[in-house]
């Protein structure tokens, strides 16, 4: 059986790691958010493809 502080230090480890996961997902998501634009903000797109 683990003792206390070992149980304590994985805690710890599994909060930091989940932290750092969260933060990847959000720093990832917010990147491709800025990279790209919803199909509804192109308007000119018909007039391009007519010419």
């Amino acid at each position: 059986m683990q003792s206390k502080s070992s149980n304590r230090r994985n805690k710890i480890v599994l909060l930091v790691l989940g932290m750092l996961f969260t933060a990847f997902i959000v720093y990832t998501t917010w990147d491709f958010m800025g990279r790209t634009t919803h199909p509804g903000a192109r308007k000119h797109l018909p007039n391009s493809i007519l010419k």
